[in-house]
């Protein structure tokens, strides 16, 4: 992969049969049985791919700057990166499958969602590649008032959800696969506003058709290109943005709200400055929350090359 590669253009590495395998090892032997058949697969990846392997290891420089419990940087942390990854794979199949409950999450700052949903306000999630949002599938099931459309684009993963989702479990969380925002989508999404749901975006993620609609915010010391989309849209819905993170720590997980926004009209010539201090607010709590826990930030691709190749871009324009 060349280092001005988009993130959806890596293709995923599986095949169905394989992720068919996987399954039936953790519905039969839990998730030792699915550690055991998922090592071998991990440690082929982790030869084989050696733009994820080096990604790795400069976030992991860049990182460990911040995060001083983080021992040197060598090529066994960075198999440690990759495993926890693997691990997320199978809180992802406990999840979905209705083996992890709301009791098993500890929630900070619930209070934040309970009053917008009391309220009947619907609202924007602000969310990331660290951890793992599909615990909040769990939390759906003790707050059925919490209803939430997550936009994700699937192209580079789309075998893995193929056969992964038919095995879901019931929820009130639904998957929407995006590429481009159009009119259609976006009155589908005021409709859900509307009637008091939640929308979920990825808020660490450069996007697919409009990589140049970005903002430059500094993170782990260093600017990073970042979507303007989530602050754009639920400034459009006029609805509040709260970031949220789910992160496993000391086995437990914690989801965190935190507010960015309280969804006040925006005027036109406001909209810019708005744009930009919401991003950065975001920016700065993703890496306090990475910090906390480093190995849990699952985006393998060259992060900050990006930044300097839309810069130059712009520049040239």
């Amino acid at each position: 992969m060349s280092q001005s590669r988009h993130w959806a253009d890596i293709s995923e590495s599986g095949t169905a049969i394989g992720i068919r395998i996987l399954i039936l090892a953790y519905r039969l032997g839990g998730s030792w049985l699915f550690k055991i058949c998922l090592f071998p697969v991990i440690c082929f990846y982790f030869l084989m791919r050696s733009d994820s392997r080096k990604a790795s290891i400069e976030y992991l420089h860049r990182v460990r700057t911040k995060a001083t419990q983080l021992p040197p940087v060598t090529l066994l942390l960075c198999f440690k990166h990759f495993w926890q990854f693997a691990l997320s794979l199978i809180d992802k199949f406990a999840i979905w499958m209705g083996k992890i409950s709301v009791d098993d999450v500890v929630v900070h700052n619930l209070e934040l969602v309970d009053e917008l949903v009391a309220n009947k306000q619907g609202g924007v999630f602000a969310i990331s590649h660290l951890g793992n949002f599909e615990v909040c599938h769990a939390l759906s099931q003790s707050h059925p008032g919490m209803k939430l459309t997550v936009l994700h684009h699937t192209k580079h993963s789309e075998k893995f959800n193929q056969v992964f989702n038919q095995y879901t479990s019931e929820s009130d969380v639904k998957m929407l696969q995006v590429t481009d925002m159009d009119v259609t989508l976006a009155m589908q999404l005021s409709e859900k506003v509307e009637r008091g749901e939640f929308i979920a975006i990825a808020a660490d993620r450069v996007p697919i058709n409009n990589p140049t609609a970005t903002v430059a915010c500094d993170f782990l010391g260093e600017p990073a290109n970042f979507p303007r989309g989530p602050y754009v849209l639920a400034n459009t819905l006029t609805v509040p943005i709260l970031m949220l993170v789910c992160i496993k720590q000391q086995g437990t997980y914690h989801v965190y709200f935190e507010e960015l926004s309280n969804g006040r009209k925006v005027a036109r010539t406001e909209r810019e400055a708005f744009i930009c201090k919401t991003a950065e607010k975001f920016v700065k709590r993703l890496e306090y929350y990475t910090c906390k826990v480093p190995l849990q930030w699952f985006n393998f691709y060259d992060f900050w090359h990006k930044v300097e190749t839309l810069s130059n871009a712009k520049k040239e324009e």
